[in-house]
């Protein structure tokens, strides 16, 4: 009988042995992981903020202002092209400068070949 309760006991003990150490294995796997996942988290934010001081280099007001004159051929707004709403009319025609009844022709690309390109 005590060979047998002997016998039992060892047997839970190494049992118990085996599931703790698969425990404890898989425990390390899992940590590993963890580590692996913050380590790319970490890289990621990391990115982002080397994106965000890109970002804030690349739309810089005077960096776009000197673009948009290079490449656009666009300026500051001047004080003389502010009109009142009273005086818009004698800035805009009267008339279309398109003839939108016209049959047959091209009428935008009449006015757009009529366009200077810079």
């Amino acid at each position: 009988m005590h060979k047998l309760l002997n016998l039992m006991l060892v047997t839970a003990v190494l049992v118990s042995g085996f599931i703790l150490y698969s425990l404890e294995h898989e425990t390390r796997g899992l940590e590993r992981e963890a580590a692996s996942y913050q380590r790319g988290i970490n890289e990621e934010i990391e990115n982002m903020r080397l994106l965000n001081a890109e970002w804030s280099s690349l739309i810089r007001p005077d960096r776009i202002r000197t673009l948009a004159e290079r490449f656009l051929g666009l300026s500051t707004l001047q004080a003389r092209q502010i009109v009142k709403l009273d005086e818009i009319s004698n800035h805009v025609p009267a008339e279309p400068v398109m003839n939108l009844q016209a049959g047959g022709t091209d009428s935008v690309g009449q006015v757009a070949g009529g366009m200077k390109t810079q």
